[in-house]
């Protein structure tokens, strides 16, 4: 079974169903959105690109890496290339995929992340409905600022930031 519930540009809501192993079967409403991308730039090895965002249906800023939806392309590489570009003002020379993530078996997306290096000035005009602030800032400070509040969480940036850090020993 596989029921439209509502469609629009964006987004769709599907009443689905899945097996489990054992015959019986999950009924349930999912959500099918556009992927999106999260970038780890680096401006130096120790010194991360990191954004101040106000989110206005959350009521404050939030710290997050760059960020964005892949709804102008299909290709996640050249989403980020992008999202890079109209939330920094750079463009990376180096950008790689570093991992991909799924939120929620409910919520049908994924959360691909690269890392960007080899950073160099390539403005595109920043989306006019968001309010971003950009800031330079060590590994280690971007890290305090995802974990200093214990309200509204970025999660992609909290777990791209804690993999990173565990993988590359910055975490003690």
């Amino acid at each position: 079974m596989s029921d439209p519930l509502y469609q629009d540009h964006l987004w769709k809501i599907i009443k689905e169903q899945g097996k489990l192993p054992d015959g019986r079967v999950k009924v349930v409403n999912r959500v099918h959105g556009h992927d999106s991308v999260h970038i780890l730039a680096f401006l130096k090895p120790e010194i991360l690109l990191f954004l101040r965002e106000f989110r206005p249906f959350y009521g404050e800023w939030v710290w997050m890496l760059p960020s964005g939806k892949v709804d102008k392309e299909k290709d996640v590489l050249v989403a980020a290339q992008r999202e890079l570009q109209e939330e920094t003002g750079y463009r990376a020379k180096a950008l790689k995929p570093y991992f991909s993530m799924r939120n929620s078996e409910a919520i049908v997306q994924t959360n691909h992340v690269f890392i960007a290096q080899e950073l160099e000035g390539a403005p595109l005009p920043q989306d006019e409905h968001e309010l971003i602030e950009l800031h330079a800032v060590p590994f280690r400070d971007a890290l305090d600022k995802v974990f200093a509040d214990f309200s509204t969480k970025h999660t992609p940036t909290a777990y791209a930031l804690l993999r990173y850090g565990w993988e590359h020993g910055l975490l003690s």
